[in-house]
């Protein structure tokens, strides 16, 4: 009878080790796989997490072992309750692990809904679980293919720069630097500054909006033709401490290891240092030590894998929920503060300021400024204070105030979407844009701010007369319709590569404009050049004090090519900024110019106010307004929402807060939200206590405002029927509910364009051209497709399209692309009539025949899907 017990023990055991292999080995490919991927081309992530070795072994085991341990676990738990239940429960486990793995790959097969590519990934896990369960040849392969699974962790430490970090090479110690003149420095690095914000017509630094920028430039060498070292930040900053160029094939990891050269290690003996890096780590731990301080607080492991959980989130969401999840930034770090702030990892709201400096989430943009300034005092031995923050960068939510109108949401600028490479890119309407941008202006006040109190802590320390002060910024960034936010294209080459660069020498007074062309290269031998340092290895930045030897006429920027001082002269979108955002105007009153804007200031009581409209809109947060405090640190301070009941487009609208006109836009489509808005109110326009906002419909005459009230909360867009009919002359007609109508064909000399081509992805028709009134000179508004004279489906025109500009000469046509989506069930059959229509801003409309080769397409491909039925 022992004997027989023994056997039913070592079977059991055995049991458990085969399903422990078959949960190991289904855990690696549905979660540690897909992370070591995305994690192993982005050092950059442990780097903010200033993760060491420990940290990211950690990790390794969590996702290659702890994963399948802690569901065997459960499991043995549950087999104390019964075997079946244990039974039960793996099967559970092998069917979710199953889901999982089949849900990225789904995705990207997949062109469909949300619950579509999840009911999907349900089916394969629920075949596979069944399966599992079945057949005998199904667990087998899971226990051959368990030792593979060991590999995802190998290649990931062996074979990945995140290697690097872990069996870091010994940073070579160097014999002390002789340094002549020890003189206090200060280095400020900013990040994605678009160096136009600052100027004013005459192209100086708006003294009114910017104060601070202005002080500082008048005491100051300011270089206009800085160019920026890269477009990715933590490649941008590392050049910037080592003043070495970035090298195509190089890939390094933003780490003293990998940069044992920089300004840190070149000045550690001699100086003190206070040093504040966001995405890098060039300051070897034995030199910032303090920074390291938390290292191994339970805070910072909370912070690390909460923010792993999120970047395993937009790995397996699909596309719809995937923007609900907290955006993943340049920071690499803080992302997960909300699963913190909820308690999901066990933090509390109370607390979660404590984890600011050590996790790098957004909230710490103000800790690592309050901590960089408290540790500015005055000292016996010189000291090298370092700033690197994420500002003005994305997210948007700080006023010149100092309050921020973001509270636990994620944000991405109206007017832009996500795409490949970096900063996505813009293709909301121009009054959207103008919010972005009136955003962004916000920020750099905030910024501005900032560098007054900077200012003030080195007064106050006795230290701004005798210091190097050097403020500059990693890259700039765009705000063109079209064109991306950060990617290198034609037409924002300025925007993108020009950054502010100003140098204040010890004891000067006076400062001056140097047209010279500069780069964040030449920040480090600058310093040197200044402390009398001889820089023991070559580098490729010069002096920009360097007066003996002619400034060079080019520089090579990876990526881009040699760049010469006339490809970058002047600011192109100076003039775009005046006229839309004025100049000299304090920015706690500052709004962008749309429609009407004489009615801006202007009080309800002095103007023609008529009976309620027919329309309605819409707000996001109805009651954000109902009880504000100025003196808190929040203002609710962008109000959007969406207009509905109408078919109209482009709608301008007024928006009045307590009685008073602070905004004046267009409603426009975005987002699939026909007529949607969003205006930054200015700080001075609220009131503690309860503030009142209105959205006035603006008529023909500026003064005549209709208007609009808020719709119940949870109300849906009345959305208009469009159809198209077809009258007995063959003349088809647009009728948008009894509002408008429009004749088809009537534009047919103005309008034109081109059906390129049809195709499918996923479940849904694909159809891709252009469309322009020529007449107008403008990119037409609207494309319709109708089946048997059924709206199917609908998409905005805005898609660059270089080779339109090119072949018409109009550089106006630029946005006259489209792209618009079909899914093949909506259409259900074949339908009899299918037909494109495109609609312009001035009420043109024409029919854009699809060719006989485009429609048999179509009809093979729902010959296939009845075939297959």
């Amino acid at each position: 009878m022992t004997t027989s017990s023994d056997e039913l023990n070592m079977t059991g055991i055995r049991m458990v080790l085969v399903e422990f292999l078959h949960l190991f080995a289904l855990a690696g490919f549905a979660i540690a796989q897909p992370l070591y991927d995305l994690l192993g081309q982005n050092p950059e992530f442990f780097v903010s997490h200033k993760a060491g070795p420990e940290f990211i072994i950690s990790m390794v085991f969590v996702l290659s072992m702890g994963m399948a341990l802690g569901l065997v676990l459960l499991e043995l738990a549950a087999w104390s309750v019964g075997e079946r239940v244990r039974n039960s429960l793996h099967v559970v486990f092998v069917f979710g692990l199953a889901f999982l793995t089949v849900l990225p790959p789904v995705q990207r097969l997949v062109d469909g809904s949300d619950l579509l590519i999840v009911g999907l990934a349900l089916l394969i896990g629920f075949l596979f679980s069944v399966l599992y369960v079945r057949w005998q040849a199904v667990r087998l392969f899971l226990t051959v293919l368990s030792p593979v699974v060991v590999a995802f962790p190998l290649w990931f430490l062996l074979f990945t720069p995140v290697g690097r970090l872990v069996m870091p090479d010994a940073i070579e110690v160097k014999a002390p630097i002789a340094i002549d003149n020890p003189i206090p420095i200060v280095l400020v690095v900013l990040d994605e500054f678009n160096i136009t914000a600052l100027l004013d017509a005459e192209r100086r630094i708006d003294p009114v909006r910017f104060p601070n920028f202005a002080a500082l430039a008048a005491q100051s060498y300011w270089f206009p033709n800085a160019v920026a070292t890269y477009v990715e930040t933590a490649t941008a900053v590392s050049a910037i401490l080592t003043g070495r160029q970035p090298r195509a094939g190089a890939r390094l990891n933003p780490t003293a290891t990998d940069h044992p050269q920089n300004l840190f290690t070149m000045l550690g003996d001699r100086y003190a240092l206070n040093v504040v890096e966001s995405v890098t780590r060039l300051c070897p731990h034995k030199l910032c030590k303090e920074e390291d301080a938390v290292a191994g607080s339970s805070l910072r492991y909370k912070s690390f894998f909460a923010d792993l959980a999120v970047i395993f989130l937009h790995i397996i969401a699909p596309p719809q929920l995937g923007k609900q999840l907290p955006p993943l930034h340049a920071q690499w770090a803080g992302f997960g503060e909300e699963l913190l702030k909820k308690g999901i990892l066990g933090q509390n709201e109370g607390s979660i300021l404590h984890l600011d400096l050590a996790a790098g989430g957004d909230n710490s943009r103000e800790s690592q400024i309050t901590s960089f300034l408290s540790q500015i005092k005055e000292t016996p031995s010189p000291v090298l204070h370092f700033l690197h923050v994420i500002l003005p960068h994305t997210k948007y939510e700080y006023l010149v105030s100092g309050h921020q109108y973001f509270n636990k949401e994620r944000f991405i600028p109206v007017g832009w979407i996500d795409g490949p490479g970096w900063g996505g890119r813009w293709i909301g309407k121009e009054s959207l844009i103008l919010t972005a941008y009136h955003q962004y202006l916000q920020q750099i006040g905030y910024v501005d701010q900032f560098l007054g109190k900077l200012r003030g802590s080195l007064e106050t320390a006795d230290l701004f007369d005798k210091a190097l002060l050097i403020v500059t910024a990693d890259h700039g960034v765009s705000f063109q319709r079209g064109l991306s936010m950060r990617e290198v294209q034609k037409g924002n080459e300025s925007d993108i590569l020009k950054v502010p660069m100003f140098v204040k020498l010890p004891g000067q007074r006076e400062g001056s404009v140097r047209e010279r062309l500069v780069s964040g290269i030449d920040v480090l031998p600058t310093i040197a050049d200044l402390l009398g340092v001889k820089i023991p290895r070559e580098i490729d930045g010069v002096s920009m004090l360097d007066n003996k030897n002619p400034p060079r006429d080019e520089i090579d920027f990876l990526g881009v090519g040699k760049i010469k001082s006339q490809d970058l002269n002047g600011f192109p979108r100076l003039k775009w900024q005046v006229d839309h955002f004025g100049e000299h105007t304090a920015l706690d009153r500052l709004v962008p110019k749309g429609p009407a804007s004489n009615l801006i200031g202007q009080e309800l009581g002095d103007l023609d106010i008529g009976h309620s409209s027919s329309l309605k809109y819409i707000n996001e947060k109805p009651h954000q307004l109902d009880q504000v405090n100025p003196e808190s640190r929040y203002l609710p301070a962008l109000f959007s929402g969406q207009i509905i009941g109408t078919s109209r487009r482009n709608i301008p609208i007024a928006i009045s807060l307590n009685d008073r006109i602070w905004a004046t836009t267009q409603a426009s489509l975005w987002d699939g939200n026909r007529n949607y808005f969003s205006v930054l109110l200015p700080p001075s326009a609220f009131q503690s206590g309860e503030n009142k906002a209105r959205v006035f419909l603006i008529g023909d005459h500026d003064a005549e405002l209709t208007p609009i009230p808020l719709a119940m909360q949870g109300a849906l867009d009345e959305q208009t029927m469009i159809r198209l009919h077809h009258e007995a002359s063959g003349q088809l007609r647009l009728v948008f509910s009894g509002e408008r109508e429009i004749l088809v064909d009537v534009g047919e000399k103005h309008l034109t364009g081109n059906l390129d081509r049809v195709i499918l992805s996923g479940e849904s028709f694909v159809v891709e051209g252009w469309a322009a009134d020529l007449e107008k000179k403008q990119p037409a508004e609207e494309v319709f497709i109708f089946a048997d004279e059924k709206l199917t489906a609908s998409a905005e025109v805005g898609i660059s399209r270089q080779d339109v500009v090119e072949a018409h000469q109009q550089k106006a046509l630029l946005h006259s692309g489209f792209r618009i989506k079909v899914p093949v069930k909506v259409l259900n059959s074949y339908p009899s009539d299918i037909k494109l229509i495109v609609v312009s801003l001035s009420n043109r409309a024409w029919e854009f025949p699809f060719s006989p080769q485009q429609k048999h397409f179509i009809r093979s491909t729902f010959e296939k899907e009845n075939f297959s039925q």
